[in-house]
């Protein structure tokens, strides 16, 4: 359960948030493409979050509800409109630390440059594991062992590194990807446990910020209110400051090699949430967290997750 201080706090930092639309805060995540092709983004959902978990689906604590039955208190307030966000499917697992992987130039197939066509400097691949470009119609295509992090136009993608050296949070909730892809891991919102019952969350009204844009791309039914848009999606995230609105992010558990697809669907998490724990957060639904570790987690878990941004087009749910 949340503690009842824990939630009048996250009470008022979605006070605070909620006259910020998801269009505004989508608009300033990363606006590279995928190979040739753009991918939409997602909001996510500023809560606020500390303490451990426990395991299961039952109610959540921290970072936006994030966590069940924890031991530690944990605060968060929804982000405009307070939110879940999520969903998401994704090629490939992505690697939690080490270096680069090698580069290659060889042609991407045999009609040329690929998904790379168009692209005249590094671009992230659609499945987000590698990086190239296609100059004089020859494709330069190179490997990413982490994941290819997406960059803000015109700037060049990149291939993550092995430890982050760009986290920051200076605001209400960080807008900046990590370069080394890896999150400490918390929960929020409403969401269907794998046993098909609908888990809700005393700490969030389960209206996410991105919901306009979710029933806008076909991804929620005409007329959803938000807890049902959720428990649809199912498979979201918050972070959409970071990667924008609805776009698609396979999170892995570096620990088991178990990967889900899910779409950015809020803001969040707070800035006060990663500041607790030096560290990136990545707020996700706690059907995200079941399927990944057992159970809803908090902050102070520092359960560790890589997340690498993959084509609109991935299918959301476990891969």
């Amino acid at each position: 359960m949340v503690p009842q201080k824990a939630r009048a706090l996250r009470g008022v930092l979605f006070s605070i948030l909620v006259a910020t639309p998801c269009a505004t805060g989508c608009s300033s995540g990363p606006a590279g493409g995928f190979g040739g092709n753009g991918s939409p983004d997602g909001g996510g959902d500023a809560s606020t979050s500390s303490g451990s978990s426990g395991g299961g689906s039952g109610s959540s604590s921290g970072s936006a509800s994030s966590s069940g039955a924890s031991s530690g208190s944990s605060s968060g307030s929804g982000g405009s409109g307070s939110g879940s966000s999520g969903s998401g499917s994704s090629s490939s697992s992505g690697g939690g630390s080490g270096a680069d992987g090698g580069s290659s130039s060889s042609g991407a197939d045999a009609g040329g440059c690929g998904e790379f066509t168009g692209d005249t400097v590094p671009t992230c691949s659609k499945d987000g594991n590698s990086l190239g470009d296609c100059v004089g119609g020859t494709p330069t295509i190179q490997a990413c062992a982490n994941g290819c992090l997406r960059e803000p136009t015109p700037q060049p993608s990149i291939c993550m590194v092995g430890s982050a050296t760009n986290w920051s949070c200076p605001g209400s909730y960080s807008d900046t990807p990590v370069n080394d892809g890896n999150y400490y891991i918390t929960s929020f919102g409403c969401y269907v446990d794998a046993n098909g019952n609908v888990q809700t969350d005393p700490g969030d009204n389960c209206i996410p910020s991105g919901l306009s844009q979710a029933i806008s791309a076909g991804l929620c039914p005409a007329g959803s209110q938000g807890p049902d848009c959720e428990e649809a999606l199912n498979w979201y995230t918050a972070d959409g400051a970071r990667f924008g609105c609805l776009a698609r992010l396979r999170i892995t558990n570096p620990a088991t090699g178990m990967s889900v697809i899910a779409v950015a669907l809020d803001f969040g998490p707070s800035c006060s949430v990663e500041d607790s724990v030096s560290h990136a957060v990545l707020d996700a639904s706690g059907r995200i967290d079941d399927y990944l570790f057992g159970g809803e987690q908090g902050a102070s878990d520092m359960s560790t997750v890589h997340v690498v941004q993959v084509d609109s087009s991935t299918p959301l749910g476990p891969i």
